[in-house]
Protein backbone atom coordinates (compact mmCIF):
# COMPACT_ATOMS: atom_id res chain seq x y z
CA UNK A 1 0.00 0.00 0.00
CA UNK A 2 2.83 2.41 0.85
CA UNK A 3 4.40 1.81 -2.57
CA UNK A 4 1.04 2.35 -4.28
CA UNK A 5 0.57 5.91 -2.96
CA UNK A 6 3.75 7.35 -4.56
CA UNK A 7 2.89 5.53 -7.79
CA UNK A 8 -0.59 7.10 -7.83
CA UNK A 9 0.89 10.53 -7.15
CA UNK A 10 3.32 10.04 -10.04
CA UNK A 11 0.48 9.08 -12.37
CA UNK A 12 -1.49 12.17 -11.30
CA UNK A 13 1.51 14.43 -11.87
CA UNK A 14 2.13 12.96 -15.33
CA UNK A 15 -1.55 13.40 -16.18
CA UNK A 16 -1.55 17.01 -15.00
CA UNK A 17 1.61 17.72 -16.99
CA UNK A 18 0.10 16.18 -20.13
CA UNK A 19 -3.08 18.28 -19.66
CA UNK A 20 -1.21 21.56 -19.11
CA UNK A 21 1.65 21.08 -21.61
CA UNK A 22 -0.23 22.65 -24.57
CA UNK A 23 -0.48 25.85 -22.54
CA UNK A 24 3.30 26.26 -22.29
CA UNK A 25 3.79 28.62 -25.25
CA UNK A 26 0.69 30.75 -24.54
CA UNK A 27 1.71 31.04 -20.90
CA UNK A 28 5.19 32.20 -21.82
CA UNK A 29 3.69 34.94 -23.99
CA UNK A 30 0.66 36.04 -21.99
CA UNK A 31 0.32 33.83 -18.96
CA UNK A 32 -0.41 34.86 -15.42
CA UNK A 33 -2.37 33.36 -12.58
CA UNK A 34 -6.09 34.25 -12.55
CA UNK A 35 -6.91 37.29 -10.46
CA UNK A 36 -9.98 39.34 -9.61
CA UNK A 37 -11.36 41.78 -12.14
CA UNK A 38 -11.82 44.88 -10.00
CA UNK A 39 -13.33 47.18 -12.63
CA UNK A 40 -15.20 46.81 -15.93
CA UNK A 41 -13.08 45.98 -18.98
CA UNK A 42 -14.22 46.64 -22.54
CA UNK A 43 -12.77 44.91 -25.60
CA UNK A 44 -13.22 45.24 -29.33
CA UNK A 45 -13.14 41.76 -30.88
CA UNK A 46 -12.48 41.71 -34.63
CA UNK A 47 -13.06 38.68 -36.81
CA UNK A 48 -10.64 39.38 -39.65
CA UNK A 49 -11.36 38.02 -43.13
CA UNK A 50 -8.48 36.31 -44.98
CA UNK A 51 -6.66 38.15 -47.76
CA UNK A 52 -5.38 36.69 -51.03
CA UNK A 53 -2.29 37.40 -53.10
CA UNK A 54 -3.71 35.54 -56.10
CA UNK A 55 -7.00 33.83 -56.83
CA UNK A 56 -6.30 30.64 -54.88
CA UNK A 57 -3.35 31.69 -52.73
CA UNK A 58 -3.82 32.99 -49.21
CA UNK A 59 -1.63 35.90 -48.17
CA UNK A 60 0.31 35.57 -44.90
CA UNK A 61 -1.91 36.46 -41.94
CA UNK A 62 -1.23 39.99 -40.69
CA UNK A 63 -4.69 40.65 -39.14
CA UNK A 64 -5.18 43.70 -41.38
CA UNK A 65 -8.00 42.39 -43.55
CA UNK A 66 -11.63 43.49 -43.51
CA UNK A 67 -13.24 42.98 -40.11
CA UNK A 68 -16.38 41.04 -40.99
CA UNK A 69 -17.09 40.43 -37.30
CA UNK A 70 -17.13 43.41 -34.93
CA UNK A 71 -17.98 42.75 -31.30
CA UNK A 72 -17.97 45.26 -28.48
CA UNK A 73 -17.58 43.22 -25.28
CA UNK A 74 -17.87 44.51 -21.72
CA UNK A 75 -16.85 42.37 -18.74
CA UNK A 76 -18.61 43.79 -15.68
CA UNK A 77 -17.67 42.33 -12.28
CA UNK A 78 -20.35 44.35 -10.43
CA UNK A 79 -23.22 42.73 -12.36
CA UNK A 80 -21.26 39.52 -13.02
CA UNK A 81 -22.20 39.90 -16.68
CA UNK A 82 -20.52 39.74 -20.07
CA UNK A 83 -22.34 41.92 -22.60
CA UNK A 84 -21.57 41.40 -26.30
CA UNK A 85 -22.81 43.93 -28.87
CA UNK A 86 -22.58 42.75 -32.49
CA UNK A 87 -22.11 45.63 -34.92
CA UNK A 88 -22.90 44.70 -38.55
CA UNK A 89 -20.06 45.07 -41.02
CA UNK A 90 -22.33 47.09 -43.34
CA UNK A 91 -22.91 50.03 -40.98
CA UNK A 92 -21.78 53.24 -42.70
CA UNK A 93 -19.36 55.24 -40.56
CA UNK A 94 -16.98 58.13 -41.00
CA UNK A 95 -13.43 56.75 -40.87
CA UNK A 96 -10.98 59.53 -39.92
CA UNK A 97 -8.69 60.31 -42.84
CA UNK A 98 -10.71 58.23 -45.33
CA UNK A 99 -14.30 59.50 -45.33
CA UNK A 100 -17.48 57.40 -45.36
CA UNK A 101 -17.10 53.63 -45.65
CA UNK A 102 -18.79 50.58 -44.22
CA UNK A 103 -17.39 49.65 -40.83
CA UNK A 104 -15.32 46.63 -41.86
CA UNK A 105 -12.85 48.88 -43.75
CA UNK A 106 -11.57 50.58 -40.58
CA UNK A 107 -9.27 47.70 -39.64
CA UNK A 108 -7.98 47.40 -43.21
CA UNK A 109 -7.15 51.11 -43.39
CA UNK A 110 -5.61 51.62 -39.97
CA UNK A 111 -5.58 48.38 -38.02
CA UNK A 112 -7.23 47.76 -34.65
CA UNK A 113 -6.42 51.21 -33.28
CA UNK A 114 -8.41 52.92 -36.02
CA UNK A 115 -11.18 50.34 -35.66
CA UNK A 116 -11.35 51.11 -31.92
CA UNK A 117 -11.65 54.83 -32.63
CA UNK A 118 -14.44 54.32 -35.17
CA UNK A 119 -16.45 52.01 -32.87
CA UNK A 120 -16.05 54.47 -29.99
CA UNK A 121 -17.32 57.28 -32.23
CA UNK A 122 -20.33 55.13 -33.16
CA UNK A 123 -21.27 53.91 -29.68
CA UNK A 124 -19.74 56.42 -27.28
CA UNK A 125 -18.04 53.56 -25.40
CA UNK A 126 -14.34 53.83 -24.52
CA UNK A 127 -12.44 50.66 -25.43
CA UNK A 128 -9.59 49.30 -23.29
CA UNK A 129 -8.06 46.77 -25.70
CA UNK A 130 -8.64 44.71 -28.82
CA UNK A 131 -8.54 41.07 -29.85
CA UNK A 132 -8.18 40.23 -33.56
CA UNK A 133 -9.07 36.68 -34.62
CA UNK A 134 -8.48 34.95 -37.96
CA UNK A 135 -10.79 32.29 -39.44
CA UNK A 136 -8.27 29.53 -38.64
CA UNK A 137 -8.99 30.07 -34.97
CA UNK A 138 -12.57 28.88 -35.52
CA UNK A 139 -11.57 25.65 -37.23
CA UNK A 140 -8.75 24.79 -34.85
CA UNK A 141 -10.55 25.83 -31.68
CA UNK A 142 -13.73 23.87 -32.39
CA UNK A 143 -11.76 20.77 -33.38
CA UNK A 144 -9.68 21.02 -30.19
CA UNK A 145 -12.92 21.14 -28.18
CA UNK A 146 -14.05 17.94 -29.87
CA UNK A 147 -16.64 19.69 -32.01
CA UNK A 148 -19.67 21.70 -30.96
CA UNK A 149 -23.39 20.89 -30.96
CA UNK A 150 -25.35 23.63 -32.74
CA UNK A 151 -28.95 23.82 -33.91
CA UNK A 152 -28.91 24.74 -37.61
CA UNK A 153 -32.17 26.49 -38.46
CA UNK A 154 -32.29 25.88 -42.24
CA UNK A 155 -30.35 24.36 -45.15
CA UNK A 156 -27.11 26.24 -45.82
CA UNK A 157 -25.29 25.69 -49.08
CA UNK A 158 -22.58 27.84 -50.58
CA UNK A 159 -19.26 27.19 -52.30
CA UNK A 160 -16.34 29.59 -52.74
CA UNK A 161 -13.34 27.88 -54.32
CA UNK A 162 -10.99 30.83 -53.79
CA UNK A 163 -11.80 31.02 -50.07
CA UNK A 164 -11.79 27.21 -49.77
CA UNK A 165 -15.25 27.47 -48.29
CA UNK A 166 -17.72 24.65 -48.98
CA UNK A 167 -20.84 25.01 -46.85
CA UNK A 168 -23.33 22.15 -46.92
CA UNK A 169 -25.44 21.96 -43.76
CA UNK A 170 -28.89 20.49 -43.21
CA UNK A 171 -31.36 21.87 -40.64
CA UNK A 172 -31.47 20.35 -37.18
CA UNK A 173 -29.35 20.08 -34.05
CA UNK A 174 -26.03 18.43 -34.89
CA UNK A 175 -22.40 18.12 -33.85
CA UNK A 176 -20.20 20.30 -36.06
CA UNK A 177 -16.47 19.93 -36.63
CA UNK A 178 -14.21 22.93 -37.17
CA UNK A 179 -14.75 23.26 -40.92
CA UNK A 180 -18.52 22.92 -40.55
CA UNK A 181 -18.57 25.45 -37.70
CA UNK A 182 -16.67 27.94 -39.85
CA UNK A 183 -19.22 27.46 -42.61
CA UNK A 184 -22.10 27.97 -40.18
CA UNK A 185 -20.56 31.17 -38.83
CA UNK A 186 -19.66 32.63 -42.23
CA UNK A 187 -22.83 31.79 -44.18
CA UNK A 188 -24.76 34.93 -45.22
CA UNK A 189 -26.35 34.00 -48.54
CA UNK A 190 -29.98 34.39 -47.58
CA UNK A 191 -32.55 37.18 -47.24
CA UNK A 192 -31.04 38.54 -43.99
CA UNK A 193 -27.46 38.61 -45.26
CA UNK A 194 -25.01 39.78 -42.60
CA UNK A 195 -27.77 40.18 -39.98
CA UNK A 196 -28.66 36.50 -40.27
CA UNK A 197 -24.98 35.65 -39.94
CA UNK A 198 -24.75 37.74 -36.76
CA UNK A 199 -27.75 35.93 -35.29
CA UNK A 200 -26.11 32.59 -36.04
CA UNK A 201 -22.91 33.80 -34.42
CA UNK A 202 -24.82 34.65 -31.26
CA UNK A 203 -26.46 31.22 -31.28
CA UNK A 204 -22.96 29.77 -31.64
CA UNK A 205 -21.65 31.81 -28.68
CA UNK A 206 -24.46 30.53 -26.48
CA UNK A 207 -23.81 26.92 -27.50
CA UNK A 208 -20.07 27.39 -26.96
CA UNK A 209 -20.60 28.73 -23.46
CA UNK A 210 -22.84 25.79 -22.57
CA UNK A 211 -20.29 23.22 -23.80
CA UNK A 212 -17.10 24.80 -22.47
CA UNK A 213 -18.49 24.90 -18.94
CA UNK A 214 -19.08 21.13 -18.86
CA UNK A 215 -16.42 18.89 -17.23
CA UNK A 216 -15.40 17.55 -20.65
CA UNK A 217 -15.19 21.07 -22.05
CA UNK A 218 -13.02 22.32 -19.21
CA UNK A 219 -10.60 19.43 -19.75
CA UNK A 220 -10.16 20.45 -23.40
CA UNK A 221 -9.54 24.15 -22.75
CA UNK A 222 -5.71 23.90 -22.66
CA UNK A 223 -5.61 22.17 -26.05
CA UNK A 224 -8.07 24.70 -27.49
CA UNK A 225 -6.05 27.68 -26.25
CA UNK A 226 -2.86 26.24 -27.68
CA UNK A 227 -4.51 25.61 -31.07
CA UNK A 228 -5.98 29.12 -31.45
CA UNK A 229 -3.27 31.24 -29.80
CA UNK A 230 -1.19 31.63 -32.96
CA UNK A 231 -4.28 32.87 -34.83
CA UNK A 232 -5.04 35.67 -32.37
CA UNK A 233 -3.44 39.07 -31.89
CA UNK A 234 -4.18 41.35 -28.93
CA UNK A 235 -2.84 44.29 -26.95
CA UNK A 236 -4.22 42.96 -23.66
CA UNK A 237 -1.63 43.04 -20.88
CA UNK A 238 -0.78 39.99 -18.78
CA UNK A 239 -2.63 41.57 -15.86
CA UNK A 240 -5.75 42.13 -17.94
CA UNK A 241 -5.67 38.57 -19.26
CA UNK A 242 -5.31 37.25 -15.73
CA UNK A 243 -8.26 39.37 -14.61
CA UNK A 244 -10.43 38.11 -17.48
CA UNK A 245 -9.52 34.51 -16.63
CA UNK A 246 -10.55 35.08 -13.03
CA UNK A 247 -13.80 36.69 -14.18
CA UNK A 248 -14.72 33.93 -16.64
CA UNK A 249 -14.10 31.24 -14.04
CA UNK A 250 -17.06 32.73 -12.15
CA UNK A 251 -19.36 31.79 -15.07
CA UNK A 252 -20.86 35.24 -15.70
CA UNK A 253 -24.22 35.81 -17.37
CA UNK A 254 -23.94 36.20 -21.14
CA UNK A 255 -25.95 38.96 -22.82
CA UNK A 256 -25.62 39.14 -26.61
CA UNK A 257 -27.06 42.10 -28.51
CA UNK A 258 -27.57 43.17 -32.10
CA UNK A 259 -27.07 46.85 -32.89
CA UNK A 260 -30.64 48.17 -33.34
CA UNK A 261 -31.49 49.35 -36.83
CA UNK A 262 -33.08 48.48 -40.11
CA UNK A 263 -32.16 47.57 -43.65
CA UNK A 264 -31.50 50.54 -45.91
CA UNK A 265 -28.15 51.79 -47.11
CA UNK A 266 -26.33 48.93 -45.44
CA UNK A 267 -27.58 48.51 -41.86
CA UNK A 268 -28.98 51.85 -40.73
CA UNK A 269 -28.47 52.22 -36.97
CA UNK A 270 -31.34 53.39 -34.77
CA UNK A 271 -29.35 55.84 -32.67
CA UNK A 272 -31.96 56.27 -29.95
CA UNK A 273 -32.28 52.52 -29.35
CA UNK A 274 -28.51 52.05 -29.53
CA UNK A 275 -28.04 54.72 -26.86
CA UNK A 276 -30.52 52.87 -24.65
CA UNK A 277 -28.61 49.59 -25.02
CA UNK A 278 -25.29 51.30 -24.33
CA UNK A 279 -26.70 52.98 -21.22
CA UNK A 280 -28.21 49.69 -20.05
CA UNK A 281 -25.27 47.35 -20.65
CA UNK A 282 -22.10 49.38 -21.28
CA UNK A 283 -22.36 52.19 -18.73
CA UNK A 284 -20.75 52.49 -15.31
CA UNK A 285 -24.05 53.91 -14.03
CA UNK A 286 -26.80 51.97 -15.84
CA UNK A 287 -30.31 53.35 -15.75
CA UNK A 288 -32.56 51.50 -13.31
CA UNK A 289 -35.32 49.74 -15.25
CA UNK A 290 -38.54 48.48 -13.72
CA UNK A 291 -41.32 46.66 -15.50
CA UNK A 292 -44.79 45.47 -14.60
CA UNK A 293 -47.00 42.85 -16.17
CA UNK A 294 -49.14 45.64 -17.64
CA UNK A 295 -46.12 46.72 -19.71
CA UNK A 296 -46.56 43.64 -21.87
CA UNK A 297 -49.79 44.99 -23.30
CA UNK A 298 -49.41 46.20 -26.85
CA UNK A 299 -45.95 44.67 -27.29
CA UNK A 300 -45.27 42.81 -30.54
CA UNK A 301 -44.40 39.14 -30.03
CA UNK A 302 -43.45 36.57 -32.67
CA UNK A 303 -43.84 32.84 -32.01
CA UNK A 304 -41.36 30.66 -33.91
CA UNK A 305 -42.36 27.04 -34.39
CA UNK A 306 -41.64 24.03 -36.58
CA UNK A 307 -44.46 22.42 -38.58
CA UNK A 308 -45.18 19.59 -36.08
CA UNK A 309 -45.70 22.21 -33.34
CA UNK A 310 -48.53 24.11 -35.01
CA UNK A 311 -51.08 23.21 -32.31
CA UNK A 312 -48.67 24.29 -29.57
CA UNK A 313 -48.01 27.55 -31.42
CA UNK A 314 -51.72 28.32 -31.67
CA UNK A 315 -52.11 27.66 -27.95
CA UNK A 316 -49.14 29.91 -27.21
CA UNK A 317 -50.70 32.66 -29.31
CA UNK A 318 -53.85 32.41 -27.19
CA UNK A 319 -51.84 32.76 -23.96
CA UNK A 320 -49.91 35.76 -25.25
CA UNK A 321 -53.05 37.52 -26.45
CA UNK A 322 -54.58 37.06 -23.01
CA UNK A 323 -51.58 39.00 -21.66
CA UNK A 324 -52.32 41.81 -24.10
CA UNK A 325 -49.57 41.18 -26.65
CA UNK A 326 -49.94 41.47 -30.40
CA UNK A 327 -48.88 38.09 -31.81
CA UNK A 328 -47.59 36.75 -35.12
CA UNK A 329 -46.85 33.10 -35.85
CA UNK A 330 -43.85 32.23 -38.00
CA UNK A 331 -43.01 28.71 -39.12
CA UNK A 332 -39.34 27.69 -39.27
CA UNK A 333 -37.68 24.56 -40.61
CA UNK A 334 -36.12 23.28 -37.40
CA UNK A 335 -36.80 23.72 -33.69
CA UNK A 336 -34.16 23.93 -30.93
CA UNK A 337 -34.27 21.45 -28.03
CA UNK A 338 -35.85 23.86 -25.52
CA UNK A 339 -38.45 26.59 -25.66
CA UNK A 340 -37.48 30.10 -24.52
CA UNK A 341 -38.30 33.80 -24.57
CA UNK A 342 -35.77 36.10 -26.27
CA UNK A 343 -35.42 39.88 -26.42
CA UNK A 344 -32.75 42.00 -28.07
CA UNK A 345 -31.99 44.10 -25.02
CA UNK A 346 -35.11 44.36 -22.87
CA UNK A 347 -34.26 41.93 -20.09
CA UNK A 348 -37.14 43.07 -17.87
CA UNK A 349 -39.85 42.43 -20.47
CA UNK A 350 -38.32 39.06 -21.37
CA UNK A 351 -38.28 38.11 -17.69
CA UNK A 352 -41.90 39.21 -17.20
CA UNK A 353 -43.12 37.20 -20.15
CA UNK A 354 -40.96 34.19 -19.36
CA UNK A 355 -42.27 34.01 -15.81
CA UNK A 356 -45.87 34.56 -16.98
CA UNK A 357 -45.81 31.62 -19.41
CA UNK A 358 -43.32 29.42 -17.57
CA UNK A 359 -40.37 29.58 -19.97
CA UNK A 360 -36.69 30.49 -19.52
CA UNK A 361 -35.64 33.82 -20.96
CA UNK A 362 -32.50 35.51 -22.18
CA UNK A 363 -31.25 38.58 -24.01
CA UNK A 364 -29.91 37.90 -27.50
CA UNK A 365 -29.79 39.41 -30.97
CA UNK A 366 -31.28 36.10 -32.15
CA UNK A 367 -34.68 37.68 -31.51
CA UNK A 368 -36.84 38.27 -34.59
CA UNK A 369 -36.07 41.61 -36.22
CA UNK A 370 -38.49 44.46 -35.40
CA UNK A 371 -40.32 42.39 -32.76
CA UNK A 372 -40.31 43.36 -29.08
CA UNK A 373 -40.28 39.74 -27.88
CA UNK A 374 -39.66 36.36 -29.48
CA UNK A 375 -41.08 33.10 -28.18
CA UNK A 376 -39.16 30.21 -29.69
CA UNK A 377 -40.86 26.84 -29.31
CA UNK A 378 -38.46 23.97 -28.86
CA UNK A 379 -38.75 20.22 -29.16
CA UNK A 380 -40.10 20.24 -25.60
CA UNK A 381 -43.22 22.16 -26.66
CA UNK A 382 -46.45 20.23 -26.20
CA UNK A 383 -49.94 20.51 -27.60
CA UNK A 384 -52.89 21.63 -25.43
CA UNK A 385 -53.56 17.94 -24.73
CA UNK A 386 -49.99 17.48 -23.49
CA UNK A 387 -48.86 15.39 -26.41
CA UNK A 388 -45.38 15.99 -27.76
CA UNK A 389 -45.34 17.82 -31.06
Amino acid sequence: MRRLVPLLLLVLLVGAAWWAFPLLQPLLRYGSLPRNLDRPLTLLVLGVAPEYKYYHQRAPEDFRGLSDVNLLVRFDPASKRMAVLSIPRDVWVRIPGYGWYILNHANKFGGPELAKQVVTDLTGVNIDAYVAVSVEAIRNGVDALGGLTVCVEKPMRYKDTAAKLDINLEPGCQHLNGVQAEGYLRFRHDALGDIGRIQRQQNFFNALKQQVLTPAGLLRIPQAIARVEQHIRTDLTREQIASLMGFLIQQPQLVSLLTPGQFGQGWEVNRAELNQLVQRYFSDAPTAVQARLEDLQGQQAVVLYAAPQEAAAIEMRRKLRELGLRVLLREVESAPPLSEVISNGNLELAQLLGEAIGLPYRVSGEAVLYADLTVRLGADATSPKGENQ
